[in-house]
C-alpha cells in the first residue's frame, strides 16, 4: 500500500499535475530526491497512469453534453468487442462505465450542439449493430466537474 507521504504527494499532483519536485517535497515535506523516487515508484505501481490537462469545453465550442444509457442486443463477445472498440475510439466519448439496472453501459458524450449529438447517435451508436435500447438525457448545466479521486490522510 501507500504511506501518508505518497497519499499527500497524489493529493497534491491532482490539484496540480505540473506541480515540481520541489513544489511537491515542499508540500509534503520531503526532500526533493525521496519525494521524486515515490512519484516515480507510484507512476511504476500504475497508481498515477497519465497526466493531463482539464480544458473548458464551451471555450472548445462543446455546448451539448449528455448521459447516454445502453443496452446491447446480446453479451457475446463479439458484440460487446465492437461496442469497448467504438467506446475507446470515440474522442465524444467521454466516459463509459458498465452499469446495473435495465442498461448496460452508461456514457457521457460531448459535442458542438445538439445537432452535432443527434448525429454522433444515430450516425454512430445506432449503427454499431449492437444497441438494443438506449436513453439519453441531455446535462443542462454542469454543477461540479472535478475528476479528482478522495484520499483519506
Amino acid at each position: 500500500m501507500i504511506d501518508e507521504f505518497e497519499k499527500r504527494i497524489l493529493k497534491m499532483l491532482q490539484q496540480n499535475g505540473r506541480a515540481s519536485t520541489q513544489e511537491l517535497s515542499n508540500a509534503v515535506g520531503l526532500s526533493s530526491s525521496p519525494c521524486w523516487r515515490r512519484v516515480k515508484r507510484l507512476e511504476d505501481d500504475g497508481f498515477i497512469t497519465r497526466y493531463a490537462a482539464i480544458l473548458d469545453g464551451k471555450k472548445l465550442g462543446l455546448h451539448a453534453f449528455a448521459h447516454v444509457q445502453i443496452s446491447l442486443i446480446d453479451h457475446s463477445e463479439a458484440s460487446l468487442n465492437t461496442f469497448h472498440n467504438f467506446v475507446e475510439n470515440s474522442e465524444q466519448v467521454l466516459e463509459c462505465a458498465s452499469i446495473t439496472g435495465d442498461f448496460d453501459f452508461m456514457l457521457k458524450i460531448a459535442a458542438a450542439n445538439p445537432e452535432a449529438l443527434e448525429h454522433f447517435i444515430m450516425q454512430k451508436i445506432l449503427r454499431l449493430g449492437v444497441v438494443r435500447t438506449m436513453t439519453t438525457n441531455f446535462i443542462l448545466r454542469q454543477i461540479k466537474v472535478a475528476g479528482a479521486l478522495p484520499i483519506e490522510i
